[in-house]
């Protein structure tokens, strides 16, 4: 179990920024095979959302990840709802890295029902304020059918 959040804990800290992909990549035990190839959020695909502290070279921050659906978008903030009901609001910076079929695009290019993975962080101290460092398009959403 320790290993798995210490793999957990890497991969988070990788797509926030804090740790450079090979550390992340680094596997406590070997495996048998290569996993599928894919971007970083078909790896939490299975992980509705979460919240942990890890220790940098700044002092500890609050790291989070979430997957779920766009259900807001404006230009500073998206809003995802986990499939299990839970929402939270993400501020997003002028430098967010935006993920989709592994290029990258910009913000805008998030639509409302867009299936994703948002991994973050807030200071140090509690506060609801939380950043996306890096969002993961799981499945882009689908233009509405016109009405008849």
């Amino acid at each position: 179990m320790k290993r798995l959040g210490l793999l957990c804990a890497a991969a988070v800290l990788t797509l926030t920024g804090a740790l450079p992909p090979v550390a992340a990549a680094a596997q406590p035990t070997p495996q048998p095979s290569a996993p599928p190839s894919g971007s970083h959020g078909d790896m939490f695909s299975d992980v509705l959302h979460g919240e942990g502290l890890v220790q940098t070279k700044h002092g500890p921050v609050r790291v989070a990840i979430q997957n779920g659906d766009a259900t807001k978008v404006t230009d500073t903030a998206l809003t995802v709802r986990s499939s299990d009901g839970f929402t939270r609001t993400w501020q997003l910076p002028k430098d967010l890295k935006v993920y989709a079929k592994r290029q990258t695009i910009q913000p805008s290019g998030i639509m409302p029902g867009t299936e994703l993975t948002v991994a973050g962080t807030a200071p140090a101290e509690k506060s609801a304020t939380w950043t996306a460092k890096r969002v993961v398009v799981r499945t882009p959403s689908q233009p509405s059918e016109p009405s008849s």
